[in-house]
């Protein structure tokens, strides 16, 4: 939501409402596996190119390409035991 309203700022496109709602699914298998769905209401009164525009923002946000992404962990405990 942050990109999109930063990018509409730069580009000033002016949307009526920028709202965004995550919908997360996890499912407890092997391997184990995680869905979020994004649904994101810019609106009306944009033109097909700003709509596209500041979808496309949201899909390559920084956030985005972190979760999208493999993950893994490293945990380490600071000092000895």
């Amino acid at each position: 939501m942050l990109t999109i309203a930063a990018v509409a700022a730069h580009k000033a496109i002016a949307p009526q409402r920028i709202e965004v709602q995550v919908h997360r699914r996890t499912v407890e298998a092997a391997p184990w596996q995680t869905t979020f769905s994004v649904e994101i209401d810019l609106g009306s009164g944009l033109s097909r190119r700003e709509q596209v525009l500041l979808y496309n923002s949201a899909r390559r946000c920084e956030v985005h390409k972190l979760l999208e992404g493999d993950l893994s962990f490293d945990y380490q405990l600071a000092g000895s035991l």
